[in-house]
């Protein structure tokens, strides 16, 4: 399936970094706002948007695209909201490629029950990551993968725990893609704050409790990664 479309909802820190990408990349664009406030700002911004609200028939979605051929991204700030956005456009949009961004693994697994095609946890640590991928062309192709055209493909989050095997090394000395075939994103360091993540240049990084990698890769190989990382010191 080609996607030659792309409408984003909410605008926000992380839905505005989305926003900015896709509009350069897709024939058609279009951005929705729940309020006048992101209205104002959008404006700002420079986009072009449209205010709308939740109790919408979503009747405007088949006049500006082929819902065929269109991804839509779920990033309102509020993830009830969120929620209530996917369940909407599922259930007058069966065949439509819905992307929704949540803050918590709870909340994902409300959008995907929803109907969301793609759920990426945390939006704050993820929406960072997925800019900085925008930024490298080389890594498009990938991002197409993660969010549509490959099912299985997915990112996620891996906290490690206390008593982890994994506290103590550093990060080159994990061979994420040739141990574990999943590709390392980004590292937040816990002592720094969820906000702070970096990928490369955390190489040399000494892994502390409560630390987290933001990893890529098929579910199967991501379910084999959290087992390790959760295994225990051996006494």
């Amino acid at each position: 399936m080609i996607i030659r479309s792309a409408a984003v909802f909410g605008f926000n820190e992380y839905s505005q970094q989305i926003a900015r990408y896709v509009r350069n990349v897709y024939q058609d664009f279009a951005l929705f706002v729940m309020t006048q406030e992101e209205e104002k700002a959008a404006h700002q911004a420079g986009f072009l948007v449209e205010l709308v609200d939740l109790s919408d028939d979503w009747s405007r979605i088949e006049q500006h695209f082929d819902v065929k051929s269109l991804i839509v991204f779920c990033a309102l700030a509020n993830d009830s909201e969120n929620v209530f956005l996917t369940i909407s456009l599922r259930s007058q949009f069966d065949k439509l490629n819905i992307v929704a961004l949540a803050q918590d693994n709870e909340s994902a697994s409300k959008m995907k029950s929803a109907g969301a095609n793609k759920v990426l946890p945390s939006l704050q640590i993820v929406s960072n990551v997925i800019s900085d991928m925008l930024e490298k062309p080389i890594v498009t192709k990938v991002l197409h993968e993660v969010l549509y055209e490959d099912g299985s493909l997915n990112i996620t989050e891996i906290e490690v725990p206390k008593h982890s095997s994994f506290v103590g090394r550093y990060m080159h000395d994990i061979h994420f893609k040739s141990e574990y075939d999943v590709i390392l994103l980004a590292v937040v360091d816990h002592e720094m704050g969820t906000t702070f993540s970096f990928a490369s240049k955390g190489l040399n990084h000494h892994i502390d409790p409560y630390d987290i990698f933001v990893v890529m890769g098929y579910q199967d190989k991501l379910d084999a990664l959290k087992l390790a990382v959760k295994k225990h010191h051996a006494r």
